[in-house]
């Protein structure tokens, strides 16, 4: 059983709750010995009261008559205040073109520095971005001296020793191989070029 808290007993005890706490309240404490006891005893401080400890009575004309004058003087303040920050006479009609143009002169400055850093912004995206280069298709060619590869810009030349004989095959497919014996050793070296798509 969760009991209410002494502040609860305490409003209870007032008949101070909301009307639908006063009733829950009301039944827990007519079941609870413990939280009866609580609320009886808080009864019993009311009823007795603070008859000894009252304050004394307070002088209510004074306080009315003080409060006014605080009052009529902070209006009158405010009135003061806005009257100094009223200008004393409006602008001229001169001087009103004066600042039409400054402000004008103002939006076109800006908006010059901002086109300008818009076009920077622009450019800089059209020089980093790569140039397109026409290339030409790349071609495995077998010839006298070895196996070369070309694409047009460049050409790459794999040479086979001029005193040493050597076989050459190309395939239809993109791709060249030479073979040749080394005569000293004996030896088969294989060089095979092909092209990767």
């Amino acid at each position: 059983m969760q009991h209410p808290d002494l502040a609860d007993l305490a409003l209870f005890a007032g008949r101070d709750l909301p009307w639908f706490q006063q009733w829950t309240v009301g039944r827990h404490v007519s079941h609870c010995p413990a939280c009866s006891v609580e609320v009886a005893s808080f009864r019993k401080m009311l009823s007795t009261g603070l008859d000894g400890e009252m304050a004394p009575p307070v002088a209510w004309e004074p306080l009315a008559a003080e409060m006014s004058a605080n009052i009529r003087l902070g209006l009158e303040a405010s009135e003061a205040i806005a009257a100094y920050r009223q200008p004393a006479s409006a602008p001229s009609p001169r001087e009103e073109r004066w600042l039409n143009w400054r402000a004008a002169a103002l939006v076109a400055s800006l908006t010059v520095v901002a086109s300008t850093g818009w076009w920077f912004a622009v450019s800089e995206k059209k020089l980093n971005q790569p140039v397109a280069v026409v290339t030409e298709p790349a071609v495995v060619e077998a010839t006298d001296s070895g196996v070369e590869i070309s694409d047009g810009n460049g050409t790459l030349e794999l040479r086979t020793p001029a005193s040493r004989a050597s076989f050459v095959s190309v395939s239809t497919h993109g791709a060249a191989t030479t073979r040749y014996t080394d005569a000293e050793t004996g030896q088969i070296t294989i060089n095979h070029v092909y092209l990767d798509d």
